[in-house]
């Protein structure tokens, strides 16, 4: 089974076993409702967790889990991550997708040149930035393309390609 990040425990707070997460996902507000989450370190080594409540405040996410009582029992926690399975994540809108599956995507510039594949996607204040990993003909460089209508002309996740707009400007 596929597990997905959606955050990061960062704290305990007071007295009963509640932390702090930091969300990774387009979808905070479903902390509200999930009732399982997968705890650990890396998604391989994840294990099923119950919350018991879940607190959206402005200042964060807090969430108490199940067997999880006592601040050294919520501090244990701390820098863990926390994934739901395929099955558990949001929907999405039109014209949008998940980062995994943009990740791996052959970028391609206007006129169907193979210039790379897709490494990451690092979600930044005003834009998400596509991390593309360059051909050898392209210098084999990572090349960082924000992911606008002037630099991405389209996203087919079908044909498993991104296509660039005058990609020469990144080089």
């Amino acid at each position: 089974m596929e597990l997905f990040l959606v955050g990061r425990v960062v704290k305990a707070r007071g007295l009963h076993g509640e932390v702090k997460i930091e969300p990774m996902t387009s979808f905070p507000e479903k902390f509200k409702t999930r009732k399982k989450l997968y705890i650990g370190t890396t998604a391989a080594d994840a294990v099923l967790i119950e919350v018991v409540k879940a607190t959206i405040a402005a200042n964060g996410i807090y969430l108490t889990f199940n067997g999880i009582s006592t601040p050294e029992a919520a501090d244990s926690l701390r820098g863990k991550c926390l994934f739901v399975d395929e099955k558990n994540l949001g929907k999405l809108g039109k014209d949008e997708a998940f980062i995994h599956d943009l990740i791996g995507l052959d970028a391609v510039n206007e006129h169907g040149k193979a210039i790379g594949k897709v490494a990451n996607v690092m979600n930044m204040p005003s834009c998400d930035v596509y991390e593309i990993e360059t051909t050898k003909n392209f210098g084999g460089k990572r090349v960082m393309v924000p992911a606008i209508a002037e630099f991405i002309a389209e996203v087919d996740l079908a044909q498993r390609r991104v296509v660039v707009k005058r990609f020469e400007e990144f080089l």
